[in-house]
């Protein structure tokens, strides 16, 4: 990455760090981390990681996002490797059960808009996007509901997914939900379906733990199995 990468990259970090963990704000801001680990079949390799920042009022906040990710797969000659980092501002609408944000941010990555791949939990490319996220959990009793999705202008790149799931267990404030969720990716020249399912371990703080399996189906063959770990880990509450 050339150097206006990196100066984006302290620039965000820096104000989200102001931001979400300032003394003086502290009372007023909530900030989470989250990461997800996934690899199948066909060797491709994820590693992304990102944190966010909003007040935790109700009703509509600013939100601040900072987003990193490594790719590797096999190009066919030779194996990709990308890296791609995203800082985002965008509003959020918090209500009770659930949230509702949307954000604009600039991707910089050292991958060529044109080039093809797999899919994974994040557009590819560099250039402006635009990212949206449901999450409904109501009272943690009933269904839970998430909706994510990405679109990057540069390459023409897009990724979503839906997941639905339901608790199975419950011991004092720790939870267990299992669900299913589906993911689609498109771009030029290529596009693809990943159904699977996830187990999720809800803690009292706030972290949860998922563990994730299932089937990427591209439109150009060579189906893969995937397994993934998330991670949810709230900075200040």
């Amino acid at each position: 990455m050339n150097g206006t990468t990196h100066r984006w990259s302290i620039f965000a970090l820096g104000l989200l760090l102001s931001v979400g963990v300032a003394r003086p704000a502290l009372a007023q801001w909530t900030s989470t981390a989250y990461g997800v680990a996934q690899y199948d079949t066909k060797q491709t390799g994820l590693l992304l990681a990102g944190v966010t920042a909003s007040p935790k009022t109700m009703g509509i906040v600013p939100v601040l996002g900072l987003q990193a990710y490594w790719l590797g797969f096999d190009n066919g000659p030779g194996r990709t490797n990308a890296y791609t980092i995203r800082p985002g501002v965008g509003l959020g609408y918090n209500y009770a059960g659930g949230q509702v944000v949307g954000t604009v941010g600039y991707a910089f990555s050292n991958e060529r808009n044109n080039i093809g791949g797999p899919v994974v939990a994040t557009t590819r490319g560099r250039g402006v996007d635009v990212d949206g996220e449901w999450d409904h959990w109501g009272t943690g009793a009933g269904l839970g509901y998430q909706a994510l999705a990405s679109y990057n202008f540069g390459s023409q790149s897009f990724w979503g997914r839906g997941r639905v799931t339901t608790r199975i267990s419950q011991s004092g404030a720790s939870s267990t939900r299992l669900g299913g969720e589906v993911a689609y990716l498109s771009g030029p020249g290529y596009n693809a379906w990943q159904p699977g399912g996830v187990i999720e371990f809800h803690m009292p703080g706030g972290q949860i733990l998922g563990l994730g399996a299932g089937v990427t189906l591209p439109n150009a063959g060579g189906n893969a199995v995937y397994f993934k770990v998330e991670g949810v880990l709230p900075l200040v509450r």
